[in-house]
């Protein structure tokens, strides 16, 4: 267990220094996409089951993140999140989970291995050797409605929320 807080620390301070980093060749390796449109314009769906609700889930909840990729080279196609989150997950409150991706080499598996507040999270991308190769930061605060949920009130339903609408921005690291 240590060892894994350990690379979550290294993790994080990595995706702060590339952030950081203004030398060329960092820039020139690495690929910023957008994912699920934008803020205002959120294309990306999230499908969730059983639903979300206000109270602390007690099973885990299985999902599928799915949206088109754009905003610069390389950055095309759908990507595809399929996976669990850990029980506990509530409307604003994230539990961890972990799922396997599709549609964007390298990335074959995401884990957020910290909760996260209020529809946001930081994401972990790792490729088929399990090695950090980037990140994501999921937006569900979206300045645009959910068309089917444009209050999230289904968090106070017995079913709870199953479909979302959001975006992202999907960074991948430079070798």
């Amino acid at each position: 267990m240590r060892s894994r807080a350990v690379l979550v620390l290294l993790a994080t301070a990595s995706v702060g220094l590339l952030a950081a980093t203004s030398s060329s060749a960092a820039s020139s390796d690495q690929k910023v996409c957008t994912w699920g449109g934008t803020p205002a314009a959120p294309t990306g769906v999230i499908t969730l089951d059983p639903g979300i609700t206000n109270t602390p889930s007690t099973q885990p909840t299985q999902f599928v993140a799915t949206g088109e990729l754009g905003g610069g080279e390389g950055c095309s196609g759908t990507l595809t999140f399929t996976g669990t989150i850990e029980a506990g997950t509530t409307c604003a409150i994230n539990a961890p989970f972990h799922a396997k991706a599709r549609g964007l080499p390298p990335i074959k598996t995401v884990e957020a291995p910290q909760p996260g507040a209020a529809g946001s999270q930081l994401v972990l991308l790792y490729d088929a050797q399990g090695n950090v190769v980037g990140s994501e930061q999921a937006q569900f605060l979206t300045s645009a409605v959910n068309e089917s949920d444009p209050a999230y009130l289904d968090c106070n339903s017995p079913q709870g929320l199953t479909f979302a609408n959001w975006s992202d921005t999907v960074e991948l690291f430079g070798s």
